[in-house]
């Protein structure tokens, strides 16, 4: 599919209202750096502001136009990062009583006592649901397995940021079987799935009944920790921009997948859901493995026993009859830098909108958007490792 790069503010999107399908975007974090065209900050970006609230104000505007372009049936993604007060300017207070032990004053910059974690990722969301009305559907922890070191001495080190999935409304597209993951149970454990067995010795044990219905074949629901790696963006010297976040195209991916449809019927404006078909099987029972309910299977034959197994047979919509054509979805970024979420998008077929304000980040999402090496990595996206042998997603 294709891309459109558009320069632009994410306080005023120069979209229509509800044409947007998913939004999945990181705004700049607060006071980490200063962004520049042609080596002169511009005006105007999001992260420069004076204090915390004020920065949080700007992403609850920047997020009230997000809802204004999205679709009733749309979601938010949102990753943001935390910070560490400074007091205001980089010391703690030199009077005193501060000196004694007191509680130094407040910053005029960061309005808290120095050494604090702000919390902006939980005061942004906080803000989203009591001021935007917004659907709080999960927290997502990005674990870094390749976190970059820190020289503190009395703290923990930082390996993880937020993701925030947001609705506008109650009822919105979901397709999370394009994303389960191999392996567990796929509906909570009831007094009926646990057998109480006496042994020889007398005690009592409590065993789960491992009947097939218990578990979805197509795998588990992806969990609220995502461990996904940072990625590396080695920039062209002739583009002339320097780059220090690397977005990982696997969060955009999975996001994708599981939160927009691979087309729009064109009949009833609907976006195509996966269909699953699923059957039982029936494979040879272990010799070292005993069935609750006896020496046979639980279809009654000796030695077997059922296991389902589920296939994506198709995709439906509002229509009786899917004949209709699709078009693709549109996925948006509205602090789009290098242009990530949108290439990963239209690599996974949908077609993917990138908005910015600095010419610089333009420019060199205008290369990698077209790049025949950046592309091809993010076609790589759309083919996750496979599953580990044995693996079958029954348990």
């Amino acid at each position: 599919m294709t891309v459109t790069l558009l320069g632009g503010d994410a306080l005023a999107l120069p979209l229509a209202d509800g044409c947007v399908d998913l939004i999945v975007t990181s705004p700049p974090y607060f006071g980490l750096r200063s962004y520049t065209d042609g080596g002169v900050h511009y005006p105007g970006q999001i992260g420069s502001e004076a204090t915390p609230g004020e920065f949080i104000g700007a992403l609850i505007t920047a997020t009230a136009e997000m809802v204004r372009v999205l679709k009733p049936s749309g979601s938010i993604w949102v990753n943001l990062g935390d910070k560490y007060s400074s007091g205001g300017r980089g010391t703690y207070a030199t009077d005193t009583s501060a000196r004694k032990g007191a509680v130094p004053p407040l910053r005029p910059r960061d309005e808290m006592r120095p050494k604090s974690l702000m919390g902006l990722p939980w005061r942004y969301a906080i803000r989203c649901i009591d001021e935007l009305e917004l659907i709080l559907r999960a927290e997502v922890i990005w674990s870094k397995p390749n976190g970059l070191p820190e020289s503190v001495t009395d703290r923990v080190r930082r390996s993880h940021e937020q993701w925030f999935h947001f609705t506008a409304h109650p009822r919105y597209y979901a397709a999370v079987d394009e994303i389960r993951e191999p392996g567990s149970v796929g509906r909570a454990k009831s007094s009926a799935d646990v057998v109480s067995r006496d042994s020889h010795n007398g005690l009592s044990h409590r065993t789960l009944r491992r009947d097939p219905e218990m578990f979805n074949p197509l795998g588990k629901l992806p969990g609220s920790v995502w461990s996904v790696p940072t990625q590396p963006l080695t920039v062209p010297p002739m583009l002339g921009v320097d780059h220090f976040a690397a977005f990982p195209m696997e969060w955009p991916r999975r996001i994708i997948k599981g939160w927009s449809p691979s087309g729009i019927c064109t009949a009833c404006g609907e976006g195509r859901r996966p269909v699953t078909r699923v059957a039982n099987t029936y494979a040879p029972r272990p010799s070292h493995r005993t069935s609750l309910t006896g020496a046979h299977g639980t279809d009654g034959r000796e030695g077997s026993r059922p296991t389902s197994v589920a296939t994506i047979t198709g995709e439906q919509c509002a229509c009786p009859t899917p004949a209709a054509p699709t078009r693709p979805a549109i996925v948006l970024d509205p602090f789009g830098g290098t242009g990530t979420v949108a290439m990963v998008a239209s690599a996974l077929g949908r077609h993917g909108i990138s908005v910015d304000m600095s010419g610089d980040y333009s420019r060199l999402a205008r290369w990698r958007t077209t790049d025949p090496g950046e592309r091809a990595k993010a076609a790589c996206v759309d083919r996750p490792p496979p599953v580990p042998e044995g693996m079958s997603g029954l348990w």
